[in-house]
């Protein structure tokens, strides 16, 4: 039994119409796919630029307090130590701004590693702003809180942006300053 021309027709037509509903759903979904994309890596880059912005401005800042210490541990003249501690104001500014963007974009854990940084940061500021007479022992544990909040911090980081792989922390004590020892004259 031979189909009519009209239903021949009607099927042609309804073929037709399938085909162009699953092409536009299919290519709705992959533009729907390829937004969802292109925001996970736009928001990602976003949180590392917060993140090195940040871990940068809190590394600088710990490392002028620590040189203004050990200037002060080697006799560095009043006028040096004066253009320093300018260097540690400007650049405790640096970090507290930098750190204004790690809640608006940061996971939790990063943002309470920032904290903890933050708190070990101004340990090491407060000490040399205010020129602490701290003993060695006292000062390397602050130097050394420092530090592990900084490595602390890379790994909240790491583990928040899904960085594969694993931290390498370095020995903290072999990073953290040492009176040199004096020859004897």
């Amino acid at each position: 039994m031979a189909m009519s021309p009209a239903v021949t027709a009607l099927t042609t037509v309804l073929a037709v119409l399938a085909g162009s509903a699953a092409t536009y759903l299919v290519g709705k979904l992959t533009d729907r796919d390829r937004f969802a994309r292109e925001l996970k890596v736009r928001w990602d880059q976003r949180r590392l630029d917060a993140c090195l912005s940040y871990v940068s401005a809190a590394k600088l800042t710990g490392t002028v307090a620590i040189q203004i210490q050990q200037g002060r541990i080697d006799g560095a003249s009043e006028a040096d130590v004066a253009a320093s501690l300018q260097q540690l104001g400007e650049a405790e500014g640096r970090r507290a701004e930098a750190f204004e963007a790690l809640p608006l974009l940061a996971d939790g854990d990063t943002i309470e590693a920032a904290h903890d940084l933050n708190r070990a940061t101004w340990q090491l500021t407060e000490a040399a702003r205010r020129g602490m007479e701290l003993d060695e022992q006292a000062w390397h544990g602050k130097a050394d809180n420092w530090v592990t909040a900084l490595n602390n911090f890379h790994s909240a980081a790491r583990a928040g942006l899904n960085v594969p792989g694993r931290f390498s922390r370095r020995d903290v004590a072999a990073l953290v300053i040492s009176r040199p020892e004096r020859a004897a004259a």
